[in-house]
């Protein structure tokens, strides 16, 4: 028995025959009658209490003590300080803890303490009630948008009534008020147009009108019940309940909507940049649903044409709704990127902050801050909204041509109320489909569109004009039967006073009617019409309120009691929504949907999604960098001046947009040939992001578009390829025989081995451009000193590659092209430093380099023969670096023809395949080279190409212009029959002459021949692996999409960014030991 034992045990024999003579003294001094049955010790006799004390010292001896000297419970204490919002579960604190209590005396306080903290620490983990639930019904929105708060099912619900924020205690008796007209004729009527103070343009006002018509429909029957629901869920374009949804439904399967559809019929008659919207929103459902379709993360869904009907239906339910999630989620990002940052004025300072209402608050003691608990829209805001000051000159103009069709020559002042509600359900009642709606004096093509330039126009006229301020005397005269139906509704609610709703926000009520409005004139009229500011009706108080003046932080500048309150609105419609908080899952909207509803703070707009919108839904209406695109809720004069100050003025492009140009399609294999041959007249689209990324100097030659190009081209090949002989085809079957098995893994029955051959070809051609071109020093084991990861190289090309060569998602264009010109930049550094280190140039720093990327490199050799070709070493290093980027397509190539073969129609050739591999016969690369070849022509990386006419030229007979813009499709000239016989077939023993038409960065640089000789070597170090096949399920299979119907669409990825991309991501592939 050890020490501490024996220690132990005597102790506690001591304490117990201590404890027994302290209980047999107590017990002597009981009294002599007592009845041990009913006797009670005395809790306060001191010798009981010794007893008591004694024993509770030696149970604390058995457990040991509460608190330990122990670094595991002293680690797990600083981690929760230091994280008290993310705990290392690793340091065993809770654990610690448990322990701590169970050794604290029983019935103590702190015992008693700890347990209330665990206990409730541990209940408050989980949501009570839960906050949402599984299943379609939970997952989607309801057409009415009821069952957002799962214990409230009609809490804003269409067709419930809308609910009251302050109750009204200061009495403003109807009969006491003074007369809407002359309300309107004192305080509302515009006596001249105000130019909005900080430059909104009409389209912020557009935008506006859709988010208020969404969540406002007043029932003209029943005033007191709202039409539609109370979440901001495109209720205009949906409908607001089942029926309505279900009229503008395809039902085809594929989960779209009818062309340019949409349900509010009250915007018909409204300046026509705000059915354009819903038009657009819209469109963008149906762009949402085809890619969900396309995309198919879950791989469940089917070509709509093999489904039985109730399959049909119920794909169509799924993508639907899902689309539907999408596109609603992408709307409320305009509106808190977007219409907030106008609304704020942080837009005027290039900022990309905004208000996040959907995150998760924490507060003391584990209590979270509400969200997703639903919605109730207001009477008070419903009056706050009315916004009517701020309508443009144009706008007017046209509001006034509308009254004129519908009233006839009636003067404005005198169309009553009846007559303006008897027109109004004329026109809604007129059309019954929707599909045949048509506003702003548009007809619609035979394939029910709108046309696409005159939407555009829309937009731009908008964008253009700038809106009116807020302020008294500002409505259009012809809006006097509005206003005058908003005071008359107002009054039939019974809403508080202007005073009580301040009060209500938290904001000094008003002592004067000079604090409510400084202007003498419209002070006094209010004070002769309500006697006391406390009187002033809420509707007519917020509209002719003094407005804010341009500050920053203000940009709406309207009344101060509305801009408080929107803000309020803002975040109780947005935070309320389940859809928007805790059922805002990748789950629900999918991978891609959550990021495509989710701003990028890094586009041009700062986080804004209407450039994203306009540019997806009008395509080539807009430049790029158009300011009518990324910032159309302000007038472009009013940016330009603000980002002058910025200094970023010269990053957009201020002039009016003039439409697209229009693409001609190439098809016949010699006119492509012949387009992309003439580098004289005919240029690639290159040349303007290169010039971006490397200024004027010449050597990044993959434009190809002039001398300078071909010349750096043809130095590659002299410098790199011709001296190399053989080297580079036993260099590429060595490289990838040593990284699968590097990179492969044994399966639990140790009889096979799996590896993601996207990863062994990526690190395949990283190691090459490092080692063999760039002399680019990569970290490993081997080399600690390295200067880049494989994986963090293989980004930054891809970046690079995606931002010249790619057509990538508007919103990312300006963050990949600035990461692109920081990529290059770095690589340049690092490029030049080689190559001055293996010629013995520049200072000493750049020569001390090789101590920490090594020397006597292979790459070594290559840039020495480039420096006696005696060029520039910043045109060469150039040159360098566009050799690197373009082997980077070698991966994907690579990928496809391996992917190729593995497919079981395609099962005798990957047998020919495996017995090519393994021979000896010196001729069986050639034969290999031939198999990829033909893969690569029958699953090409690219189906098409573009081109941009520069001078007036002919190809085949078709003359073109200046001007003109080419779409050439590789993937019909590679189907050619005159080229190829039975061109569906594989055929490795075509003349190599024939595949001229591989695409414009891998094999136009490192020659046809080159490409395909090292990778028939990279090809036969894979099908050498015994019994090479697809891995299990779906990771054997490339997780690829077309981006469009018919032949020329290519085939993309969606990568880890959730950017669609021409890159595979990954394919298992496995193999017998």
């Amino acid at each position: 028995m050890s020490e501490p034992s024996l220690a132990y045990r005597a102790v506690d024999a001591s304490l117990g025959a201590l404890s027994h003579l302290a209980t047999t003294i107590d017990n002597s001094l009981r009294p002599a009658n007592a009845n041990a049955s009913v006797y009670n010790r005395d809790p306060d006799h001191e010798v009981n209490a010794a007893t008591a004390a004694i024993e509770t010292f030696r149970r604390q001896l058995r457990v040991g003590a509460p608190i330990t000297a122990d670094l595991g419970a002293i680690n797990s204490i600083v981690d929760a300080i230091k994280n008290s919002k993310s705990l290392d579960d690793r340091k065993m604190l809770l654990e610690h803890a448990l322990v701590f209590m169970s050794r604290l005396p029983r019935g103590s306080a702190l015992a008693r303490k700890g347990q209330d903290a665990v206990i409730s620490m541990l209940y408050k983990d989980l949501p009570h009630p839960p906050a949402t639930y599984v299943g379609d019904d939970y997952r989607f929105r309801a057409a009415d948008g009821g069952n957002n708060n799962l214990l409230i099912p009609d809490l804003g619900r269409a067709g419930t009534p809308y609910s009251r924020s302050v109750p009204q205690t200061h009495p403003l008796p109807p009969s006491e008020l003074p007369d809407p007209e002359l309300v309107f004729e004192c305080l509302l009527k515009r006596d001249k147009v105000t130019p909005h103070p900080a430059g909104l343009s009409a389209m912020f006002f557009s935008f506006a009108t859709l988010v208020i018509h969404t969540v406002f429909r007043t029932n003209h029957r029943d005033v007191t019940i709202n039409e539609t629901s109370s979440y901001v869920d495109l209720a205009p374009l949906y409908g607001n309940n089942q029926e309505e949804q279900d009229s503008v439904r395809r039902w085809d399967g594929t989960g779209r909507l009818k062309e340019d559809v949409f349900t509010e019929n009250r915007l018909l008659f409204l300046p026509p940049a705000v059915c354009t919207l819903l038009v657009l929103f819209c469109r963008n459902h149906n762009y949402i649903a085809r890619k969900l379709f396309l995309i198919n993360e879950e791989g469940t869904f089917r070509d709509p044409e093999t489904l039985k009907e109730e399959q049909r239906k119920q794909q169509d339910h799924t993508i639907f709704n899902t689309a539907r999630l999408v596109n609603v989620g992408f709307f409320c990002s305009v509106v808190l990127g977007d219409y907030l940052a106008s609304i704020l004025g942080i837009v005027r300072e290039g900022s990309d902050w905004s208000l996040d209402p959907f995150q998760d608050i924490i507060q003391s003691e584990r209590n979270h801050v509400p969200r997703g608990e639903g919605n109730s829209v207001s009477v008070e805001f419903n009056l706050l909204y009315h916004w009517h000051s701020t309508t443009s000159a144009i706008d007017e103009q046209w509001t006034e041509g509308v009254f004129r069709r519908i009233f006839g020559d009636k003067p404005f002042e005198q169309i009553t109320p009846a007559e303006f509600a008897k027109a109004s359900a004329l026109i809604a009642s007129a059309e019954p489909d929707k599909a045949k709606w048509e506003f702003g004096g548009m007809k619609r093509g035979p394939d029910g569109r709108f046309n696409d330039a005159e939407l555009a126009q829309n937009i731009i006229n908008a964008t253009s004009h700038v809106a009116s301020a807020f302020k008294a005397r500002g409505t259009p005269p012809v809006l006097r039967v509005v206003e005058i139906l908003g005071i008359m509704s107002s009054r039939k609610w019974g809403v508080c006073g202007l005073n009580e709703f301040r009060k209500f926000l938290g904001l000094k009520p008003y002592d004067s009617f000079a604090d409510w409005n400084s202007d003498p004139e419209i002070a006094t009229a209010a004070m002769r019409l309500y006697k006391h500011p406390d009187n002033i009706e809420l509707y007519v108080g917020l509209q002719a309120e003094e407005a804010k003046p341009v500050v920053p932080g203000a940009g709406l500048c309207p009344g101060y009691t509305i801009s408080r309150a929107i803000l309020s609105d803002a975040i109780c419609l947005t935070r309320g929504d389940r859809y928007l908080t805790t059922d805002w899952t990748t789950n629900n909207l999918t991978c891609w949907g959550f990021d495509d509803a989710t701003r990028d703070t890094q586009n041009p707009s700062f986080g804004g999604m209407l450039g994203k919108l306009f540019y997806r839904t009008l395509p080539g209406q807009f430049p790029e960098n158009s300011i009518y695109l990324w910032f159309p809720l302000m007038t472009p004069e009013a940016m330009k001046t603000n980002f002058t100050k910025l200094g970023i003025a010269g990053d957009y492009d201020f002039s009016r947009p003039s439409g697209p140009q229009t693409a001609q399609d190439v098809t016949t294999r010699q006119a492509v040939l012949d387009a992309i041959m003439d580098t004289t007249c005919i240029h690639t689209p290159y040349g303007k992001k290169i010039q971006d990324l490397f200024g004027k100097e010449p050597g990044f030659f993959l434009a190809l578009n002039d001398d300078h190009d071909q010349t750096f081209k043809t130095i590659i090949n002299q410098t790199l390829i011709e001296p190399s002989g053989t080297y580079f085809q036993s260099y590429f079957y060595e490289a990838t025989k040593t990284v699968l098995q590097e990179m492969s893994y044994t399966l639990g029955s140790h009889q096979s081995k799996c590896l993601d051959i996207v990863e062994v070809c990526e690190t395949v051609v990283m190691r090459f451009v490092s080692e063999e071109i760039g002399g680019l020093s990569l970290k490993s084991e081997a080399n600690p000193r390295g200067l880049y990861f494989e994986r963090e190289l293989r980004d930054m090309i891809d970046d690079i590659y995606m931002h010249v060569f790619c057509d990538i998602d508007i919103q990312h264009i300006f963050r990949m092209a600035k990461d692109a010109k920081n990529h290059s930049s770095r690589l340049l550094i690092h490029i030049r430093e080689t190559y001055f280190s293996a010629n013995g140039l520049g200072p000493i720093t750049e020569r001390i380099f090789g101590f920490f990327s090594g020397t006597g490199r292979p790459s070594f050799d290559f840039m020495r023969r480039l420096h006696k070709t005696g060029k520039s070493k910043e045109q060469l290093c150039n040159a360098v670096l566009a050799a690197i980027v373009a082997s980077f397509e070698y991966i994907p190539a690579l990928i496809n023809v391996v992917n190729f073969y593995l497919d079981p129609a395609h099962a005798e050739h990957k047998a020919q395949l495996v017995n090519l591999s393994n021979s000896k016969d010196p001729k069986a690369n050639t034969t290999i080279a031939g198999y990829v070849r033909e893969a690569l022509r029958l699953d090409p990386l690219f189906a098409h190409a573009r081109r941009n006419v520069v001078a007036n030229t002919t190809v085949k007979g078709s003359k073109l212009k200046r001007g003109d813009s080419l779409f050439l499709s590789i993937a019909d000239s590679n189907l050619d029959p005159d080229a190829f016989p039975e061109p569906t077939s594989v055929n490795p023993n075509r003349p190599a002459a024939s595949y001229t038409l591989m695409g414009d960065g891998l094999h136009r640089c490192f020659t046809d021949d080159f490409v395909h000789s090292t990778m028939a070597c990279a090809v036969r170090a894979v099908f050498q692996l015994k019994n090479i096949s697809r891995g299990p399920g779906k990771s054997g299979v490339l997780k690829r999409f077309k981006d469009s119907d018919g032949t020329t669409a290519s085939s993309r990825y969606l990568n880890s960014r959730q950017i669609i991309t021409p890159f595979p991501t990954s394919l298992t592939l496995q193999y017998d030991v």
